[in-house]
This record gives C-alpha cells, sequence and structure tokens, in this order.
C-alpha cells in the first residue's frame, strides 16, 4: 500500500474508531506501517500528533453533542474518554477556550477539528540535495535516552545540553544522533554516539548498538541547529517519502550526522539518514 495512501487508511480506522480506546500504535499495526512511521509522517503533514488529532476529533464531537442535546457533563465525559467530569471539563476548557457549562448557557464560538484527508500537493518545495549510499553494518557508543513521539522534538535538543554539561563529549564524539523505532506506547530510544571503532574501548556507563547493514538516503542540511535539521526531517517525511515513487523505508530508524564546527552558524552542515530500498 502506498504511503499516502496508508496514512489515509489510518485516519479512517482513527475515526471508526474514536469513541474507542484508540491510539497510533493501534492504527498503524492496522495498515502495517511502524508506529515511528505513523507518527513522523503525521506531524510532518500535518503539524500535530496524532493524539492531538484524536482529542480534537473527541472535543469537536463532545461540544456538537453538548449543543445538541441534554447529556449531563459527566455523561460526556464518559463517552469521550475522560475519567472525571473535571479532567474533561480542562480539556474542553483548553481546546474551546470555554467550559462545557458556559458553552451550553451562551452563544459562543467553539473549535472544530473536521476529519482529515491527507493529499500531497507540491508547490515551490525546497531543494533537496541528497545520495542513495550502501553502507555495511556498523556499531555505535554513546549515550541513550528514553523519548515519547508527542515531546520528542522538545525534549531532543534538551538531552543534547545535558550531555554537554555533564562533559559526556569528552567520552564519546557527539558526531551521531540516532532515533531507534518506538514501542507500541509511542516511547523510543535516541542516541547520541560515535562509531566504535576496531580496538575502540565502550567508555564506562555508555551503551553500544548495532547499526544494521542497509541502503542509506543521506539528506544534506545547512542551517543552525536544531532548527535545521528539524526542518529537513519534516521535509523527508512530508515531501520526499511520499512522491519519490523509487524508495520507501526498509527500518525504522534515523541516524543524524554532525559536523564539526559552530552548530549556530547559517551554514553548519548536518545529514539526516534514512534507511531505504527499491518499491516492489
Amino acid at each position: 500500500m502506498e504511503l499516502v495512501e496508508s496514512l489515509n487508511a489510518a485516519l479512517q480506522y482513527l475515526e471508526k474508531h474514536l469513541l474507542d480506546e484508540t491510539d497510533s500504535a493501534k492504527a498503524a499495526r492496522n495498515v502495517g506501517l511502524s508506529r515511528f512511521y505513523l507518527e513522523r509522517t503525521f506531524a510532518a503533514l500535518t503539524g500535530m500528533s496524532v493524539s492531538e488529532y484524536i482529542r480534537a476529533r473527541r472535543l469537536t464531537l463532545a461540544a456538537q453533542e453538548l449543543l445538541a442535546g441534554d447529556l449531563k457533563v459527566i455523561d460526556l465525559a464518559l463517552r469521550f474518554g475522560y475519567d472525571t467530569p473535571e479532567s474533561f471539563s480542562k480539556a474542553f476548557s483548553r481546546f474551546h477556550g470555554v467550559t462545557p457549562s458556559s458553552a451550553r448557557r451562551m452563544s459562543t464560538l467553539l473549535r472544530c477539528q473536521n476529519p482529515l484527508v491527507i493529499s500531497i500537493k507540491m508547490e515551490g518545495a525546497n531543494i533537496m540535495n541528497y545520495k542513495i549510499e550502501q553502507m555495511d553494518a556498523f556499531t555505535v557508543v554513546g549515550a541513550e535516552q528514553m523519548f515519547h513521539m508527542d515531546t520528542s522534538v522538545q525534549e531532543i535538543p534538551k538531552f543534547w545540553e545535558s550531555f554537554f554539561q555533564q562533559g559526556l563529549h569528552e567520552k564519546v564524539c557527539p558526531m551521531l544522533g540516532i532515533c531507534f523505532d518506538a514501542d507500541e506506547k509511542g516511547n523510543f530510544p535516541y542516541m547520541i554516539a560515535e562509531e566504535l571503532k576496531l580496538g575502540m574501548v565502550a567508555p564506562e556507563g555508555m551503551t553500544t548498538r548495532e547499526v544494521p547493514a542497509h541502503l542509506w538516503a543521506r539528506f544534506s542540511c545547512v542551517g543552525p541547529m536544531p532548527g535545521a535539521i528539524q526542518s529537513m526531517t519534516k521535509q523527508i517525511y512530508s515531501e520526499w517519502l511520499p512522491t519519490n515513487g523509487t524508495y520507501e523505508v526498509a527500518q525504522y530508524m534515523e541516524i543524524e550526522l554532525y559536523s564539526e564546527g559552530d552548530t549556530t552558524s547559517a551554514d553548519y552542515y548536518s545529514e539526516v539518514w534514512i534507511p531505504v530500498k527499491k518499491k516492489a
């Protein structure tokens, strides 16, 4: 199934099961994608996480039912997956800007998240520079931490700051940032690492992992961190992967390659690597 087709099938699954205990893991499994890949691509195309979308859809329907009928707030809370009226009211207020009781009493503007249908339309996209390269398996060593798909964009830069503050760059050269596949709960390991060369001993407290042999799509990125590499990753998932016609993801991981130099410089060079294979 093509990527855009798979994403829309996942959206249809979420809509069908909106009032069930559903999440991106179940939707991804239903259409044969990795949760990591679904979340990454969905966020790149829509600007929100799958959980944010589910929450917005539920609160949109909750507002419609609130205005159309006489259901009690506690009944609405339970219907739309909230344990208490208080938690439902807080979520409702954050999304709509008013409490459920206020929305029912007065004429007020409410937000509406309509069901999404994803399509790819290319208009004036930025030029992307990349190469396809076969690489042997190699071992990496570094510091590893778990992150969640919903908050990783904000939290991974903090991990880098902590890495340098703790002086870990004196143990491991921070040339690589590696995302591995996410589990069923949306958690995934991320490493700040370097290649473990033959004869090199892993420093105490550091983690080692093997990166398997793959065909890699290596994308060049120029600009200050972390914005430049985040923008490039978004462009890969929203433009290149859905439209290139030849390659698809082979394994759900990403590698960021960092060069020496001033990471705040406008001409700072980095790369994003995606393991790929030719489409059948």
